[in-house]
């Protein structure tokens, strides 16, 4: 099962990103659309895992923000599912 997790911590994004792709997690996703692969680029507090649970997901960024003592104000984890619509946007600078 894919999820998506998105939060809110207050500083050390960069820091924290690191430790969630350490983990396996990325902050864009393969998509297939009119019979080519296209980049959905997600927001900056977002990232994608392609095999953990919504669980897995909200307990892996309780453990970085942990680690990094940084406190986590806001966390949504979820299913990735079929029914979704996304503006793709761009990679980050």
């Amino acid at each position: 099962m894919a999820i998506i997790v998105t939060y809110d911590i207050p500083t050390r994004h960069v820091d924290l990103k690191k430790l969630l792709f350490d983990k396996g997690y990325t902050d864009k996703i393969q998509h297939f659309q009119d019979g080519a692969y296209k980049k959905i680029y997600l927001p900056n507090t977002t990232v994608y895992h392609a095999t953990k649970t919504a669980s897995e997901g909200r307990d892996d960024l309780q453990t970085c923000t942990t680690a990094l003592q940084v406190k986590l104000e806001r966390c949504i984890s979820t299913q990735w599912g079929p029914n979704w619509a996304a503006i793709y946007g761009g990679p980050f600078q």
